[in-house]
């Protein structure tokens, strides 16, 4: 009896390390596996993010198309009369007035006439850490989403008329592709709080714990950012806007990428104060500075729909630089605005 007993104890022992072992090869397995489908969730990621240059040309000439189609039907029912092209040139205020005072941000410049030695010593610094010196990001509510905001730039000579501004022409071709990209950190309706917040997006590309913003500039890696906010926080108290506003500036500067910031044309909240709030942050924070609201100011209504908070239009181009669409819409004017704050801006940071 006792030697059968001491049979069962070891059968009973041959048995347990039997399983212990193959747990422990199940969970060898296991992990393999999980590595695998991780790695693969990865590239697939990556490969989603980074679509190759033919790809990108792929959409943009059927997008274009589209435009074309459109532009032939309009042009069918009221043909546009041929105007001589014009050179439209924006007035900038003599040196002497060009101390940026927040409190005078309506006579501010439209464009950047400066740009400091600590910026071009944080974008130098971006170039070594990683950021891609040919391109830019857009962070920003509807009025930055493609392809109303400066996705024309990607389309060729289809896309827009250059008109007397060709020297811009070096500038379109440095930023190529970041024009017509679906910035993740631009949507419609989106407030500085939206945008400095946990991302909106039900993918794996942008991460749980990190902003839209962070996200673009992850994905990105620009030198380069527009911040086009304030339109959407106008209906939000004030503070919670400059709270943001700033939280993105920082954001921005962190990743050592150059902010622009941009004025906004309309005025929701009926004293202009989310301009004064943009124009003392650039001040304070010593960065470049679009004045859009004075680019748009002489446009009729401002350059805006009528009621609205949009920019005016063309039906059959918002790039058209050639004519006397500069001196009637507002998206020609933004358009341009920002092309030439961009070219500014990159030539200032390139001595």
């Amino acid at each position: 009896m006792m030697k059968y007993s001491n049979r069962q104890q070891k059968k009973r022992k041959f048995g347990i390390s039997i399983l212990i072992m193959s747990v422990f090869v199940i969970m060898v397995v296991f992990g393999i596996l999980l590595f695998f489908v991780a790695d693969g969730k990865i590239q697939r990621v990556h490969a989603d993010e980074t679509s190759t240059i033919s790809a990108q040309q792929t959409r943009l000439q059927s997008m274009l198309d589209q435009v074309v189609v459109q532009a032939n039907i309009s042009s069918a029912a009221t043909a546009l009369p041929t105007i001589q092209p014009t050179s439209i040139t924006i007035q900038e205020p003599t040196a002497s007035k060009l101390k940026l005072d927040p409190a005078d941000w309506k006579n501010w410049p439209v464009l950047p006439q400066t740009v400091s030695q600590k910026i071009i010593d944080l974008y130098r610094t971006g170039l070594e850490n990683g950021n891609n010196p040919a391109a830019f990001s857009k962070v920003g509510d509807s009025n930055s989403v493609m392809p109303s905001f400066l996705s024309c730039f990607d389309y060729g000579q289809n896309g827009y008329a250059i008109g007397s501004y060709a020297s811009l022409e070096e500038t379109i071709r440095q930023f190529q592709w970041s024009f017509s990209r679906e910035s993740r950190a631009a949507k419609n309706g989106a407030t500085a709080l939206d945008l400095d917040g946990y991302h909106w997006y039900e993918d794996d590309i942008c991460w749980p714990y990190e902003s839209a913003t962070s996200c673009e500039y992850r994905l990105w890696t620009p030198s380069i950012a527009f911040i086009a906010l304030g339109t959407n926080d106008a209906y939000m108290r004030i503070d919670i806007f400059e709270t943001h506003l700033r939280s993105l500036i920082q954001k921005t500067l962190d990743r050592f990428i150059v902010p622009i910031l941009v004025t906004k044309a309309d005025n929701l909240e009926g004293d202009e104060s989310f301009n004064s709030v943009i124009a003392r942050l650039a001040a304070e924070f010593d960065i470049p500075c679009m004045n859009l609201w004075r680019a748009m100011e002489p446009l009729p209504n401002h350059g805006l729909r009528e009621g609205d908070v949009h920019p005016t239009s063309n039906q059959t181009s918002l790039c058209n630089f050639s004519n006397t669409d500069l001196q009637n819409f507002g998206w020609t004017v933004r358009n341009l605005t920002a092309l030439q704050t961009l070219d500014r801006v990159w030539q200032l940071l390139n001595p």
